[in-house]
């Protein structure tokens, strides 16, 4: 006993040798590696989501945290059952247990006697059982039955958070696999740029200060490319973190199918989202689990303070030759009852009230985090999705510059410079566009995240990599057919330009004709009669003055065949005399822009129109629309 006392207290670190070390680094390694599955072909979204699930180590962190609970639950459950305790004994010693005892008269006995022997062993079976302990067990069995649920809450809110994570990733590591050899090969384009200006330098053949000029606007160019491809390569190393893929390895993602030149439409309306996501939130489950467990612990405590019953029936044996029975059984209740503990009382009652307002506050709290959440990932994508079509088009237009430049025939620095710039700034408005489109991408996921939405059943076989991939490739498309919709645009009503009051007559066709022009350049339809808005214009012109002469011009918008207006808008401008054709048209083009944005709400068309639309089905869940037979309340004429 001493030398193992000794030894106790001589126990110091020990700190793992590097052999150690290294040896468990090389088993981890082999491991890692050894769980995941080579990669033999471009993944599809689907195909990352099942790679993800299977191979994710955070995600299996989460799936053992919830297969331990319910162990645990296993394990409280044996708790509740009467206790069957086993002991056996051996006793001995030196001498024997001789005494003196009294006799019936009083008097001390002379001869010394013992009842016990030197040497003996017992042994005992006894079965207890407590009735308040089983009680006691019995709710924190319950308890721990919610806290398996809870986990289970928290394993698909992780899930949900990991095909969230991988929807934006896979479309970053899209993009990035696109863009990088275009980065590269203009990169390369810019250094060879800036060789030559080196050896035009070097000859004299342009000025030093429009060489150093010309030098310094590649560097720019070449310092943003770089800055950009060193996050396209970043988006690559996190996609393969997330499937679990090993660090370096070679992959590729699959090419998407061409998108349709129109964006789908969120079509569900977001009170419904709303009213989905307070349905099937994990975060509101665990919650409302964690409730459960907060009652029951009121219960338990309150339980705490009945008496305690305990129930014993055991056998006995004995070896002590000097009894008369050596083996016995014998049964016994105890009951107990502290009696201090009823004044407990209305302090658990307190705390108790205080758990349950605890808990439905935060509840509350959550469900209003998962509400304003819904809302913003609905309103977040109707702004991208605005956002991208306006990168669409600045992309078309860096397109179309290019090529007219590779197009001319003109040569030299100043226009190799110009070409360099197009190229570059036609890289990075392609990043820039995809930027917003995996941006777009993961804001529909955010939406499905965002109201709960599980895209992988309980009982779904993720042993198996194809069909679980299936699966998720059904449950994704099954969930965006529901919610998105490419919805069929209505045609845009019609505009009707109608009198153009205080023109010389010399000045009305240029006027109109310029009108028309703009109209039809902003995309606007124009009917000679019968449009579904009408545009007068009032043209005031004020005495000449010695800058020119003033002009007062006004638009009306007016509906329902001229009879109601709509909107008003007027402008001043100063004309030079004498006053030329040239001028007047001028004067027509600004009375169009002047209400065009006006014109594209009402008829429904436009960016702008579109955008207007989305806000509104944001806050009332409709479309705006322009009413055909002018019905409703006439809108309030903007103030001038």
């Amino acid at each position: 006993m001493a030398a193992a006392f000794l030894a106790g207290c001589a126990v110091t670190p020990e700190p793992l040798t590097a052999q150690e070390q290294s040896t468990q680094a090389q088993a981890d390694l082999a491991a890692v590696i050894g769980a995941t599955e080579p990669v033999t072909a471009p993944l599809t979204l689907a195909e990352a989501m099942a790679r993800a699930i299977r191979h994710n180590l955070e995600f299996k962190v989460r799936q053992m945290e919830a297969a331990l609970q319910a162990r645990q639950l296993d394990l409280s459950r044996y708790d509740m059952l009467p206790r069957l305790a086993l002991s056996a004994g051996y006793t001995a010693r030196d001498n024997d247990a001789f005494g003196l005892g009294y006799q019936p008269n009083g008097t001390i006995s002379t001869v010394p006697s013992a009842a016990v022997e030197k040497s003996r062993g017992t042994a005992n079976a006894a079965l207890t059982w407590n009735i308040l302990d089983f009680g006691v067990s019995y709710y924190r069995a319950r308890q721990g039955a919610d806290q398996v649920l809870v986990m289970e809450e928290r394993r698909r809110r992780a899930l949900q958070n990991l095909m969230l994570d991988v929807r934006l990733a896979w479309w970053r590591a899209e993009a990035a696999q696109r863009l990088l050899p275009q980065i590269d090969a203009m990169l390369a384009d810019i250094e060879r740029g800036a060789d030559r200006s080196r050896m035009i330098e070097v000859r004299r053949l342009l000025p030093p200060l429009q060489i150093i000029a010309y030098r310094r606007s590649l560097l720019d160019l070449q310092q943003q490319l770089s800055a950009r491809r060193q996050e396209l390569a970043q988006w690559r190393a996190e996609f393969a973190d997330l499937v679990g893929l090993r660090p370096g390895e070679n992959f590729r993602v699959a090419t998407p199918e061409p998108a349709s030149s129109r964006l789908p439409d969120l079509i569900t309306r977001a009170d419904d989202l709303e009213a989905m996501a307070l349905e099937r939130r994990p975060e509101l489950g665990e919650e409302r689990y964690r409730e459960r467990i907060s009652a029951v612990e009121g219960r338990k405590q309150r339980l705490s303070v009945l008496p305690s019953l305990n129930l014993s029936v055991g056998s006995n044996y004995d070896s002590n030759r000097f009894l008369v029975n050596n083996q016995w059984n014998e049964a016994g209740t105890l009951l107990s009852f502290n009696l201090l503990k009823l004044l407990s009382l209305p302090a658990m009652q307190r705390s108790q009230e205080a758990v349950e307002q605890l808990d439905k506050a935060r509840r509350m709290a959550v469900a209003m985090a998962v509400m304003t959440q819904t809302r913003i990932a609905v309103n977040r994508y109707q702004l991208l999705k605005h956002e991208l079509g306006i990168w669409n088009e600045a992309l078309g237009d860096d397109r179309a510059l290019v090529r007219a430049m590779r197009a001319t025939q003109e040569s030299g620095l100043e226009t190799e410079l110009e070409l360099i710039r197009a190229a570059a700034r036609l890289a990075i408005t392609q990043i820039n566009r995809d930027v917003v489109h995996a941006n777009l991408e993961h804001a529909m996921g955010r939406v499905m995240n965002s109201v709960g939405y599980d895209v992988v059943t309980p009982d779904t076989p993720v042993d198996e990599a194809p069909t679980l991939a299936r699966q998720l490739a059904e449950s994704l498309e099954q969930f965006l057919g529901r919610n998105f919709s490419v919805q069929a645009l209505a045609p845009m009503e019609q505009v009707t330009i109608g009198r153009v009051a205080g023109l010389p007559d010399a000045a009305q066709r240029d006027f109109t004709e310029a009108m028309r022009t703009v109209l039809r350049v902003i995309r606007i339809p124009v009917a000679e009669q019968g449009g579904a808005v009408r545009a007068d214009v009032a043209v005031s012109l004020a005495p000449p003055q010695s800058s020119g002469r003033p002009v007062t011009l006004k638009v009306t918008l007016l509906g329902g065949g001229g009879q109601r207006v709509l909107h008003t808008a007027e402008m001043k401008s100063m004309l030079v005399e004498p006053v030329t054709a040239d001028q007047w048209q001028v004067l027509g083009e600004a009375a169009v822009f002047r209400v065009a944005d006006n014109l594209r709400q009402l008829l429904g068309g436009g960016l702008q129109a579109a955008a207007a639309a989305d806000t509104l089905a944001l806050t009332e869940g409709n479309t705006l629309k322009l009413d055909r037979r002018w019905t409703g309340p006439a809108p309030t004429p903007a103030t001038p």
